[in-house]
């Protein structure tokens, strides 16, 4: 069973009191969630995958227990805190507005199968944009920092994510829905999120079609070094249409 928290926006497992955003139809067995302690073997086993880790920008490879140790702990710390800063900034909303927040808690995709129990089966982030367009590293810095110096809720702030599912479950929608959900049930409400930049290698139609299905377009093709080599990276980019 599930309920709604007017203050966090999201769902509520009434079991285990842990927040969550539901894909829609015909998803409706697929949640995100913010991580949970343990969930660095999935970490490991997803990125370990050459599968997967030769279709990411960046990634570290090969991709180790310490690795997934580390990024458990970075995105748990950054969900912890950004779930109790809602519910601060929420208890202050007026008309039922809420106050922007500077990142997404829920990252973990999972399906939650007819027992109740679900399976980690993807990962999601949200962040402060990337810049892999600004191949002049001085320039670069320049660009990243007066991005980060903007205000919560910003909507001139170039943010980006990155995504990645487990490989027995690519072909049936699950990312291209699930890039929908964050989007628009979050980064656009409760960011203030207008304008995003993605990067994915060429060849990786897969992310691409994923992107475009989703309103992004491709800018530019690039070509930078990434691990002692040249590789082309597509430049995508979504911006919120006026109504």
């Amino acid at each position: 069973m599930d309920s709604e928290d007017s203050a966090l926006r999201l769902r509520i497992n009434t079991a285990t009191n842990e927040p969550f955003l539901r894909l829609s139809s015909p998803h409706g067995n697929i949640i995100i969630t913010p991580p949970r302690a343990g969930d660095d073997e999935h970490l490991f086993t997803l990125f370990s995958d050459l599968r997967v880790a030769g279709c990411l920008y960046p990634i570290p490879i090969p991709f180790t227990r310490a690795h997934a140790r580390a990024m458990l702990r970075e995105a748990k710390d950054e969900a912890d805190a950004l779930l109790n800063e809602i519910r601060s900034l929420d208890t202050e909303h007026v008309d039922n507005c809420p106050k922007f927040v500077g990142g997404c808690p829920v990252k973990c995709v999972r399906e939650v199968r007819k027992d109740g129990t679900d399976v980690f089966i993807g990962y999601i982030t949200v962040h402060r944009g990337v810049y892999a367009d600004v191949q002049d590293e001085i320039e670069c810095q320049i660009v990243v920092e007066e991005n980060n110096r903007k205000t919560v809720g910003d909507p001139s702030i170039r943010w980006s994510f990155r995504n990645v599912l487990l490989p027995s479950y690519h072909g049936q929608g699950i990312m291209t829905a699930a890039i929908s959900q964050i989007v628009h049930a979050w980064i656009v409400p409760r960011m203030n999120g207008r304008y995003i930049a993605v990067f994915t290698f060429s060849g990786n139609t897969g992310s691409e079609r994923v992107l475009e299905k989703n309103g992004f377009v491709r800018m530019a093709v690039l070509e930078i070094a990434i691990r002692g080599e040249k590789r082309k990276v597509n430049h995508m980019e979504w911006r919120l249409q006026a109504a």
